[in-house]
């Protein structure tokens, strides 16, 4: 096994948060020798922040839009970089089948005043269910048009996952994301980025002094490192450390359909904007209505995996998702026609904390300590914020944590 050049630092992940964190470094500090490893091809640069082309319109892979109001990071480096976007209004709509209507807001509000009298360390699923009843629960989960906060702290779904934005009406922005990536790359130096590199390990020789492998045998030497991956990458690099047992992933599923033209028309008839249904697909949005183009599923966790064998784009497949829109819109049954599907689907899409426990006196601590597990190491992505789920976390957590003082600090 080669041991290629020292470098000052070594980022580990080619997603938002690893982009970001070398174009903050090279910025503050220029002459820093770095090197950012990413799993992946050049083609899935950014991770979970990207765009791609589906029949002749640009729709997202990953990370969907920004907010005006809460990601101010994001719209900080937007207007540094000089990459344009939009704005525009989000409100909720919901399909006639669900039954009766949907009234998340009103349950949402009576759980965060119950939560605030009898404050209890449990998960979402735990501490409402008894509250709310079976019934009540799951049509909150169906009207919500989420279950990533399921499994999740009780008290961070209440008051940090910024469960508002599923039931209000807000300013949303709508992004290049992969003109944004390519931006920065282009930023930090593409000779600065090694694509198809699956690091497996990084130790710790001595104080500044890094070895990491990858998974064709070569191995790079450094003095600090960053990992900006996914917590299963996380969790397998630092396996000894056991605050990251308290961090998870759940998988996270986009769906494109294309329509005929007649389908199209039908399909005008029952979404108007962003429509809540029940079933597995759980969102329907229009994406391009003169191209009949909508994301036909939006959806996480069980009903991700549920759909995830029925994703190629074949005749079989496309007749399954149309019977699905049928039965989520109350469409006459046969009546939908798909031209094409495409699908992203991510193992894990999005991350969650379970109920605090340790010597942790509340989040933010357990962040400030799960993102520095040691002084020449630090972690950082969405899943290690305030933010879970969001660029704007990814970005908060780059700016926490990766500043000029810790990048000149000597052993």
């Amino acid at each position: 096994m080669s041991i290629h050049n020292k470098y000052d630092i070594i980022i580990v992940g080619g997603g938002i948060s690893g982009l970001y964190s070398a174009y903050k470094i090279l910025k503050m500090v220029p002459e820093t020798k770095l090197l950012v490893l990413e799993r992946y091809k050049k083609h899935w640069l950014g991770g979970r922040v990207g765009n791609e082309m589906f029949q002749g319109v640009q729709v997202v892979n990953g990370a969907g839009v920004g907010r005006k109001e809460k990601d101010y990071l994001l719209i900080e480096l937007l207007k540094e970089l000089k990459i344009p976007y939009g704005e525009f209004q989000v409100s909720h709509n919901y399909a006639e089948t669900i039954s009766p209507p949907c009234d998340t807001k009103k349950v949402f509000n009576i759980l965060k005043k119950q939560f605030k009298e009898t404050p209890a360390k449990k998960t979402f699923k735990e501490f409402a269910l008894p509250i709310l009843g079976p019934v009540v629960y799951k049509r909150f989960t169906i009207c919500a048009g989420y279950t990533d906060y399921e499994n999740e702290d009780a008290g961070d779904t209440l008051f940090n996952y910024g469960f508002e934005d599923n039931f209000g009406h807000w300013t949303a922005l709508h992004i290049p994301w992969k003109l944004l990536v390519d931006t920065i790359a282009k930023k930090v130096g593409f000779q600065n980025i090694r694509v198809s590199s699956n690091v497996t390990s990084v130790k710790e020789i001595s104080p500044c002094n890094f070895i990491v492998d990858t998974e064709k045998n070569l191995s790079y030497s450094c003095s600090k490192v960053i990992l900006a991956t996914t917590i299963s990458s996380v969790q397998k690099l630092l396996p000894n450390d056991p605050i990251y047992k308290q961090i998870h992933g759940q998988p996270f599923l986009r769906l494109y359909g294309k329509f005929t033209k007649a389908s199209s028309e039908i399909m005008k008839q029952f979404v108007h904007g962003y429509t809540v249904v029940p079933g597995p697909l759980k969102k329907i949005i229009p994406m391009n209505l003169e191209k009949g183009v909508y994301m036909i599923a939006y959806t996480d966790n069980d009903d991700a995996k549920f759909l995830k064998d029925r994703l190629e784009n074949t005749p079989k497949n496309r007749d399954y998702f149309c019977d699905l829109l049928e039965d989520a819109l109350g469409i006459p049954d046969g009546v939908l026609q798909l031209i094409a599907i495409k699908d992203f689907y991510w193992p894990i899409g999005t991350h969650y904390y379970e109920p605090l426990r340790g010597p942790y006196k509340n989040r933010k601590d357990f962040i400030k300590k799960a993102q520095n597990p040691m002084p020449e190491m630090l972690v950082v992505g969405e899943m290690i914020s305030m933010n879970q789920g969001w660029t704007q976390g990814a970005l908060e957590s780059v700016e926490a944590v990766v500043t000029k003082k810790w990048i000149d600090s000597s052993c």
